[in-house]
């Protein structure tokens, strides 16, 4: 059957497994990259938290109250982060 177009290389079935294998494979490479980043969380989350509060305390005269309430918010938002990523 000359007339029948013959299927072309990467299209049909084959084509679907290949890119539902594709997209495992991404999605897996970003799951690791967000766990790679996972250990700067713990570096700047704190200091962005104690930049801010530092700030705070400055226009408010609180020192150094805001600035240990940042601190500790950034190492509770970098641990939350932390068990989603595990998860």
């Amino acid at each position: 059957m000359a007339s029948d177009p013959s299927p072309e290389p990467g299209r049909g079935q084959p084509a679907k497994k290949t890119a539902g294998a594709r997209n495992r494979k991404i999605r897996r490479g970003v799951r690791n990259v967000h766990l790679a980043t996972l250990g700067w969380n713990f570096v700047t989350a704190p200091l962005v938290g104690g930049g801010i509060g530092y700030v705070i305390d400055y226009y408010v005269d609180t020192y150094p109250w805001a600035m240990v309430a940042g601190l500790f918010l950034g190492f509770v938002s970098a641990f939350v982060d932390l068990i989603r990523g595990v998860r």
